[in-house]
């Protein structure tokens, strides 16, 4: 195939990615003003939130943020590290897309939490034991002392996906094994746009009745969430991910809410021992 019929092909399935967005966006029309669409102000949806017993963090922004529909390619990025990772004895899982590995030699982890996800961070940057490991940063809400969790980066934000993600097992303060998925270099498909704020996303989760009595926002962060899939391309939309803990059982939610549309995505429920 010559350089201009490639060039062709990339012209159109990158058309086709745009006119797919821009159907979505016409579907789901939202005020990126910021503003609010209904009578009753923020502190009478602040005192309902209290009444319910449900509480929020001390800051939260009431200003849009912006964000990027964002690209990936779908293509085996692990499959063909395996070589490179003389450190550690690894697989390739092809149906999950997963890499599966476990040290071959024993590395102690300090006692102290900090000084142990150094030692961890370390571990992970080293291309010997972990492909893109530099491309991962740890995420502590999704962590704890036996599962570090680390979510894919790129120029324009944090991939929350299970396709993003490292997860380093720990027993005994050692690393006992990983696992890793990838989703590759992530480019803008459509021009920077506003989202709504923090505070509006909290909002539409309540007036959705999908923040219960008796919870608390722990966390809320603007990241990337997987939109669908288009000509082999993985699209990723801006998305409020919001950590909201049971404060009876002490589950955490991850609940994610399109940045755009202020409509809900899917949830992942887990428990987290701090």
């Amino acid at each position: 195939m010559d350089h201009k019929r490639i060039e062709w092909l990339f012209f159109i399935v990158f058309l086709l990615i745009d006119i797919y967005l821009g159907i979505e966006i016409l579907r789901s029309p939202v005020n990126l003003s910021g503003a609010d669409t209904t009578t009753r102000s923020v502190a009478s949806i602040r005192s309902e939130m209290k009444s319910d017993n449900i509480d929020l963090p001390d800051k939260f922004s009431n200003a849009p943020a912006t964000g990027y529909y964002l690209a990936t390619k779908n293509r085996n990025y692990l499959s063909n590290k395996i070589d490179a990772l003389t450190n550690v004895n690894a697989r390739y899982s092809k149906d999950e897309n997963v890499l599966y590995a476990a040290p071959k030699i024993t590395t102690l982890l300090d006692k102290n939490p900090k000084k142990a996800l150094e030692q961890v961070n370390k571990f992970k940057n080293d291309p010997k034991n972990v492909p893109y490991g530099k491309e991962f940063k740890y995420e502590p809400d999704m962590s704890s002392e036996d599962n570090y969790v680390f979510v894919q980066t790129t120029d324009y934000g944090e991939i929350y996906a299970g396709s993003a993600q490292l997860s380093i097992a720990v027993k005994d303060h050692q690393i006992i094994n990983y696992a890793e998925s990838y989703m590759g270099p992530a480019s803008p498909v459509r021009e920077l746009q506003s989202t709504i704020s923090a505070w509006r996303a909290v909002r539409a989760m309540y007036t959705n009745r999908e923040l219960t009595n008796n919870s608390k926002v722990t966390q809320i962060k603007l990241g990337y969430s997987k939109l669908t899939e288009v000509r082999g391309s993985t699209i990723l939309l801006p998305t409020w991910l919001v950590w909201i803990e049971n404060k009876t059982t002490k589950n955490i939610t991850l609940k994610r809410v399109n940045a755009y549309t202020a409509q809900m995505l899917q949830s992942s429920t887990y428990n987290v021992e701090k």
